[in-house]
């Protein structure tokens, strides 16, 4: 039973390690990015970006009329083609759209968020999205503290019992011998 404890208890510490680590692995920084439109897809079709990081994101169609719509963040964007500035809203605000050539917000959310086309663009249209991931990935670091914790249980709980295992069977041998 002791030795279940001692296991469990340091696979609880790594996790708690591994989330320590990846907590707050970078300085947050200003990131400007562009993102082309064009029918089906936006390019580039993944974002990597850390907590706390501000972003300032350009958007441009390359053929016709396609919109950006960011879950969890509450943008929405109207981007007609081959134009510098395009329509930009927080629709849960109920805000007017107003006329911009790029926004800027913070990426104070971890995880993955999908963004999407919000205008209706062509047959394949649903298709069209792409991922904005915020780092780093609290589970991951988590789970890889985890998997090294139960290591070190493992090792610290095993080799102590295969030692007292070979003395004890020393022992017997010992008293088979001498009798």
């Amino acid at each position: 039973m002791r030795q279940k404890i001692k296991i469990i208890l340091m696979t609880v510490i790594g996790g708690l390690c591994g989330l320590l680590i990846g907590w707050n692995t970078t300085s947050p920084t200003l990131m400007e990015l562009t993102i082309k439109a064009r029918q089906y897809a936006y390019d580039p079709p993944v974002l990597h970006v850390n907590y706390g990081d501000t972003l300032r994101i350009k958007l441009v169609s390359l053929d016709v009329t396609h919109g950006f719509f960011l879950e969890g963040y509450d943008i929405d964007a109207k981007v007609n083609a081959q134009r510098k500035t395009f329509m930009f809203r927080h629709p849960s605000e109920g805000e007017d759209w107003t006329e911009v050539e790029d926004f800027v917000f913070v990426a104070n959310r971890r995880g993955k968020f999908r963004y999407r086309c919000s205008q209706t663009c062509g047959s394949m249209h649903p298709f069209m999205q792409g991922e904005l991931i915020v780092n780093p990935n609290l589970p991951f670091f988590a789970g890889i503290g985890g998997v090294l914790g139960l290591l070190a249980g493992v090792f610290w709980v095993f080799p102590r019992n295969v030692y007292e295992h070979n003395k004890k069977k020393e022992e017997l041998s010992d008293e088979a011998f001498v009798q």
